[in-house]
């Protein structure tokens, strides 16, 4: 066996802790490339994407007539002599476009019932993301969060940054793993946290850039559909909804005990309207947030722990390839999207 095969078995291992072996490997499934800006770039750094901005770049985009103030040294001399009046060509410039990764680690990440945790999957998906961006020069930046704490890293492109930001990921991850298991830290949800996260990141970000959230949101709420449109107005935002399919529905017939880290309750699988009254209250969860990335102008997916990690496109425009099982997924997507 090849050693790129050992690394990509190692990220598609079916397992709750994370190694940064697994993160490293991620970048075997980065094939893809950044989609260009839908909104008009606020960047000013040279970069691998073409600007709506027009001037002196590396891109020829037009030719049109000489206008007091163009460079003479591009007249198209060709169609001037063709036409008898001169032209000038026009390039387009070649920005940069920063990539910003939103990870929410809020315990209700951190389960799982098929091959791996919520939060296992959200981490490998932005180690996805983060190679994708780091391959086509661009800038990553981070943004992880807890129901106690952000840890914000900067937009870099270098590689040793990178590792860093992973590793810092890695690290978030499995301690909190580790501390729940260990009974060290008592089971926590904090209603505002995204929110919180969504208002930070509108300092952070500039305009022009592509923002990927890896979530479950169920903390997804009217405030966070304020920060979301006001992100949206010069930015373009990908959120990924992670779920498992344990949360819409019971396949085993019998009485279960759950918890949402506060009340406990005993579900009754074997009564249909029971079991109704739980699909429902799922599928009312996603439509709910379907509506809210819809409504914001952003682009949404969701994505479960039980398909291949490599089934999901980082490009918002692809979405998602069906799995080998022929499922549809739930996606929407702005109308007038520019994604080429």
């Amino acid at each position: 066996m090849t050693q790129s095969a050992i690394t990509l078995q190692q990220a598609q291992s079916q397992s709750i802790e994370l190694s940064l072996e697994q993160l490293i490997a991620c970048q075997y499934w980065a094939k893809e490339t950044i989609p260009l800006p839908n909104k008009k770039t606020k960047a000013h750094l040279v970069g691998g994407h073409l600007s709506p901005y027009k001037g002196r770049g590396m891109e020829f985009s037009e030719v049109r007539q000489y206008q007091p103030g163009d460079d003479i040294r591009t007249i198209d001399w060709r169609v001037t002599a063709r036409t008898g009046e001169v032209h000038t060509k026009i390039f387009q410039e070649e920005r940069e476009r920063p990539i910003f990764l939103l990870l929410d680690l809020q315990d209700t990440m951190f389960f799982g019932s098929r091959k791996r945790f919520k939060s296992t999957l959200a981490c490998l998906q932005a180690a996805r993301a983060f190679w994708t961006a780091f391959n086509s020069g661009n800038r990553v930046a981070g943004l992880f969060s807890t129901a106690q704490q952000h840890i914000e890293l900067k937009p870099s492109n270098r590689r040793q940054d990178g590792l860093r930001l992973l590793q810092q990921m890695l690290e978030l991850h499995n301690d909190k793993l580790s501390a729940l298991y260990q009974d060290k830290a008592q089971y926590q949800i904090n209603p505002n946290s995204l929110s919180d996260a969504l208002l930070r990141l509108r300092h952070l970000v500039k305009g022009g850039s592509l923002i990927y959230i890896f979530s479950d949101f169920f903390n997804l709420n009217e405030e966070c559909k304020t920060q979301l449109t006001q992100l949206a107005q010069h930015n373009d935002i990908y959120g990924v909804m992670v779920t498992d399919p344990l949360e819409k529905d019971i396949p085993v017939a019998g009485q279960f005990m759950v918890t949402d880290g506060d009340r406990a309750i005993t579900l009754d699988s074997e009564k249909r309207k029971i079991m109704q009254r739980y699909q429902e209250g799922f599928n009312q969860r996603l439509s709910h947030c379907q509506q809210i990335f819809q409504d914001s102008q952003c682009s949404f997916v969701e994505f479960g722990t039980e398909q291949d990690i490599k089934d999901l496109s980082l490009n918002p425009h692809n979405l998602i390839r069906a799995n080998r099982n022929g499922q549809q997924p739930h996606s929407t997507k702005p109308e007038e999207s520019q994604y080429v």
